[in-house]
């Protein structure tokens, strides 16, 4: 039987939000829209009551440097305003390694806490989302995400979903050599259009996937529904 979310095993989604300065504009206003509209559709998941949250978000936002979003910090999904999540695009470089730090840190205690909780065998694994449209300028990420893969539970790894973003014809391009290396096997995916990089946050966020498979899957079906090609 697959791992599914309930109230009370509810899967964590963490999102890593490029917001350096090349994400500005269209790219920044889509980011925000496809959080919030995965922050709805996780809200909408299951019976009702602001205390039956079926998911808890992170939201991790990187430019220069990387930090937690207080109002998403291992918190319920019914208890959060989408409408105050916004990415502006105004953070600077792109410090892919801090932002995978910030999210393994805050992995490993949970994924110790999951080890005891009594509905381990059927509770979801953790999902991690990151997506950028520029080139670490910090440091060097993969073995964090290493890291972050190798986080397990009854042998099962913590899925790491990430999206390049190529949109408008920016000077600023995605590292796809580095975003592949960071991702699970197959769950990359290389986005040029606004309303695709909107639909992958929304679609896998809210998926409740627990497996490569799975957001492989999905990522497949968003490129044939948009006639993107990798």
């Amino acid at each position: 039987m697959a791992r599914q979310a309930r109230q009370s095993r509810p899967q964590l989604v963490c999102v890593l939000a490029d917001n350096s300065g090349s994400m500005a504009g269209e790219k920044a206003t889509a980011a925000t829209m496809g959080i919030r509209e995965m922050i709805l559709r996780c809200q909408a998941t299951g019976p009702r009551g602001v205390d039956r949250s079926y998911f808890k978000l992170v939201l991790i936002q990187f430019g220069h440097t990387a930090a937690i979003d207080e109002r998403c910090n291992l918190t319920p999904i019914r208890k959060i305003d989408s409408a105050t999540i916004e990415v502006r695009g105004d953070g600077g470089g792109t410090n892919i390694t801090e932002a995978l730090e910030l999210a393994y840190s805050g992995l490993h205690a949970y994924m110790q806490q999951l080890a005891s909780h009594p509905e381990r065998s059927d509770h979801p694994l953790p999902l991690v989302l990151l997506f950028s449209d520029g080139k670490n300028g910090y440091g060097h990420p993969e073995p964090m995400a290493e890291k972050i893969k190798q986080l397990k539970l009854d042998g099962e790894g913590v899925i790491l979903a990430c999206a390049g973003v190529s949109i408008g014809g920016s000077s600023d391009q995605p590292d796809e050599v580095l975003l592949r290396k960071i991702a699970s096997q197959d769950c990359y995916v290389h986005i040029d259009n606004v309303e695709m990089l909107g639909a992958f946050l929304a679609e896998v966020g809210s998926s409740g996937a627990s497996s490569p498979r799975e957001i492989s899957q999905i990522i497949r079906r968003l490129e044939d529904m948009r006639g993107i090609t990798d």
